[in-house]
């Protein structure tokens, strides 16, 4: 394929071959101002990013700072590093500040419009102050990213094209790494084109741009994102239905049963009427005054707002990854090397896929998050730049097999490891424990009672009951609660480093903090596995009976105990 400077001058030379030949002289000008703009249009660099999101931008951040030339390729024009979803975030937090869980206040979205602009602007302050840290970081090595506004697409192993819309800027590469992010999937079977659904029938995308506040929501679907927004339009004041097609929310994201259990309950106390087993509608009609028919049951369910939020699909069919030499992407996702995250193709080890992008053999999960498309990005930029990194930073240090995963609904939910469904399948019944203490146990719940923590908020351990050093070890934790995102990471420390629950028994939390929730845990785990007879005493020095249903009475509630 010939390059952008290649078509400039033959467009030259066809120009001194026309019929209405002009003196030589600016015959020659017009030539050499022709060569010249296509030669500003490509773009020799090291490093290319395609995608300027919050994945793209934190590759871009690093390789910059590794020294390397870096352009980013970006619709936009400029880069953002907040997540797809910081629109939720932003009316979630609404609905926090203005109006009630049980939907009882009713916000006016005047009020959405300013937070959702604020947000924005804090975004984009936070993005260019991250670069301009981290030039002040590296020093005179630093180069800053350019950015390229428009659409890339591969057309050789080393070279990609940037359409812009007003011409295309040719851009050849060393390493190549691939954020493109993702899209809401569409039902076939809904009239996504039909007049009549405008301003009635959305994605999870478009739901964004909705504008106001329904007065029936029908969320359609399961997962993180319906659960999500389920949440939020009943705080700010909707009355919401959620149709799935499964019989718990977020099934197959590595959530704990006990979590999903009490997701849906949180929901039917706000008023969210779940519907599981339901997810297929047999009649649609859109409108102001539209409706639902429920496949299931025939049950009609009058709804001035549809938001259909069934997955998301990969947007890596965009970026013609099959003309670098990749193997073909499978729903919209490119297939990598887990190790190294590089694409599965002849030659192309130099090519990475990150974040939403990524198909088949990431070793990071659940897919789909922020926070495990960033510990990709790691991993792409480790194996890209192995030296440099580790002569900058140490080796490498990221969650690969255990990620540590934040669901932003109300309350938030985040978890890390085994569930006790997983680790029962593994280690067996005998070879587990699983324990439950409620943040209103500790000292801080006494004083602070039901704020910011309900009753049901509570954090779960995983651990393992065995001989010798894996006895104790913590194998998974999940939080259901305020502030569960802010537990997480401590977490997900002591499940990648193995430690057991003797460990974290000779810690003392800063006090008065909910942090003890994981201490005592972890001596309750110590309690039930010397009552098994594998604790570093005999199961005779424990006082009490040590029959199973007896240590379920500690282990098995559903409430915290009384403090009156």
């Amino acid at each position: 394929m010939a390059s952008v400077a290649s078509f400039g001058a033959m467009r030259g030379v066809r120009a001194l071959r026309g019929p209405h030949r002009r003196g030589p002289v600016l015959e020659m000008r017009a030539l050499k101002r022709s060569i010249a703009a296509a030669a500003a249009a490509s773009r020799e660099v090291d490093v290319l990013v395609m995608g300027g999101g919050p994945v793209g931008a934190e590759v871009a951040l690093s390789c910059a700072m590794l020294g390397r030339r870096v352009a980013v390729a970006e619709p936009r024009g400029l880069m953002l590093a907040a997540p797809t979803g910081w629109v939720s975030k932003a009316l979630r937090q609404l609905g926090r500040d203005h109006g009630a869980p049980d939907g009882s206040r009713r916000v006016d979205w005047a009020i959405a419009e300013e937070y959702l602009a604020k947000t924005a602007g804090r975004a984009l302050k936070l993005t260019a102050n991250r670069f301009r840290d981290a030039e002040l970081i590296s020093g005179e090595g630093f180069e800053a990213p350019q950015v390229i506004k428009g659409s890339a697409r591969f057309v050789g192993p080393h070279s990609a094209l940037v359409d812009g819309g007003e011409g295309e800027t040719q851009v050849s590469f060393a390493h190549a790494f691939i954020a493109v992010g993702s899209k809401s999937f569409r039902l076939p079977a809904l009239p996504w084109n039909e007049p009549e659904s405008a301003g009635w029938l959305y994605d999870g995308d478009t739901i964004q741009g909705i504008g106001r506040v329904p007065q029936n929501l029908v969320v359609q679907g399961g997962g993180t994102i319906a659960t999500e927004y389920a949440f939020i339009f009943r705080a700010l004041g909707a009355e919401v239905t959620l149709v799935m097609r499964e019989d718990a929310v977020m099934a197959g994201c590595g959530m704990d049963s006990s979590i999903q259990s009490a997701v849906m309950d949180r929901m039917r106390r706000v008023g969210i009427e779940v519907k599981p087993d339901s997810g297929i509608f047999s009649e649609v009609n859109p409108g102001p005054e539209g409706s639902v028919v429920l496949a299931s049951s025939g049950e009609v369910i009058a709804c001035d707002a549809l938001l259909s939020a069934t997955g998301r699909i990969g947007l890596v069919d965009s970026v013609d990854i099959t003309a670098a030499g990749c193997d073909p992407p499978t729903r919209g996702g490119a297939a990598v090397d887990g190790a190294t995250m590089s694409c599965i193709g002849e030659g192309t080890g130099h090519i990475y896929a990150v974040g939403d992008c990524t198909g088949d053999g990431s070793f990071v999960t659940p897919q789909g998050l922020l926070s495990t498309g960033l510990a990709e990005a790691i991993i792409a930029t480790h194996d890209a730049f192995p030296d440099e990194l580790e002569a900058r930073v140490g080796q490498l240090a990221t969650y690969v097999s255990e990620c540590p995963v934040a669901v932003w609904i109300e309350p938030t939910v985040s978890y890390v490891g085994a569930t006790a469904e997983s680790a029962l399948a593994e280690y067996g019944k005998e070879g587990y424990g699983e324990v439950k203490v409620f943040f209103l146990e500790t000292i801080k719940g006494c004083v602070e009672r039901a704020k910011p923590y309900g009753r049901d908020e509570f954090l779960k351990l995983v651990y393992q009951v065995a001989e010798g050093s894996e006895n104790g070890r913590i194998l998974g934790v999940h939080v259901f609660g305020s502030g569960a995102s802010e537990f997480i990471h401590n977490a997900a420390t002591l499940v990648n480093s193995r430690a057991t629950v003797w460990e974290v028994c000779r810690t003392v939390p800063p006090a008065v903090t909910v942090q003890d929730v994981m201490k005592m845990c972890c001596v309750r785990a110590a309690i039930d596995i010397t009552a098994r007879g594998k604790g570093p005493r005999p199961a005779i020095s424990i006082a009490g009976d040590t029959k199973a249903e007896v240590r379920a009475k500690l282990f098995n509630r559903n409430r915290p105990r009384s403090t009156e």
